[in-house]
């Protein structure tokens, strides 16, 4: 088993925009095109005791603060509102993005030229989200991948029982992002009684952080679709309404 390890460069940033030749017909994600931790998650990361199953990490009742930059288009802000909106349809009203009145804990949406970045959890006091217009915004479940980490959750391939669902192709993975495929121990990410889900909008795809084109995961169900970012998946939703303790949980 390979042991969790924090990288020395935590939030290295690279010249220009990561995205500048991602286009949604691209192999990997936008949130995978990223120099941070896993690609998107921003640091430093909080200390465990149970995982994120420690409340201190999660949003009281269900309730997010939010600030989105002025920058953002009209019809792409649009994109976000949507995203907000799916959450609270699909948790019942459990999870809720509101406008930020003051409160001490609150994150703000930015918009420059990083990629789409986020801490994962609350950190306490003021926290950012980078969701990078246009190409983080090209499709819904990119904005929802972002504040599925924002609300408390780490990619799906990083579960400790990963290995029974997925090969991680070690030898197709570029230098510098092996630490990008670390699987956390059942102390730190809990699958929250739900089974492995290759349909989740927080899992990597097949060729994320390749070196020569191949795939770096390769699903043992044949039949398996990972990657997808059109939508929250059924089992992401069941997943966060039970680590809220949302009444329909």
């Amino acid at each position: 088993m390979r042991v969790f390890v924090l990288p020395l460069s935590l939030v290295a940033l690279v010249a220009g925009s990561p995205l500048n030749n991602w286009t949604p017909d691209s192999s990997v994600n936008a949130d995978e095109m990223g120099d941070y931790f896993e690609g998107d998650i921003v640091g430093p990361l909080p200390t465990y005791k149970n995982g994120l199953i420690d409340e201190k990490y999660r949003w009281k009742d269900g309730v997010v603060p939010y600030v989105i930059s002025e920058t953002f288009a009209p019809d792409k802000e649009e994109v976000i509102l949507k995203a907000f909106q799916n959450f609270f349809d699909l948790t019942k009203g459990c999870i809720k993005f509101v406008e930020w009145r003051g409160e001490t804990d609150y994150f703000k949406i930015t918009n420059n030229d990083s990629g789409c970045h986020s801490a994962v959890g609350r950190r306490g006091g003021k926290q950012t989200s980078n969701i990078e217009s246009p190409g983080c915004l090209r499709k819904v479940g990119i904005v929802e991948h972002e504040l599925l980490h924002t609300l408390g959750f780490h990619h799906e391939q990083s579960r400790p029982d990963r290995d029974d669902y997925v090969t991680i192709m070690w030898e197709n993975i570029s230098e510098g992002h092996r630490h990008n495929f670390n699987k956390y121990s059942d102390t730190v990410v809990s699958g929250f009684g739900q089974k492995y889900d290759y349909g989740s909008v927080m899992h990597y795809s097949r060729k994320s952080f390749s070196l020569n084109g191949n795939p770096t995961i390769v699903p043992k169900d044949p039949d398996a679709v990972i990657g997808q970012r059109s939508h929250i998946s059924e089992i992401d939703i069941k997943k966060l309404m039970v680590m809220y303790n949302c009444p329909e949980a």
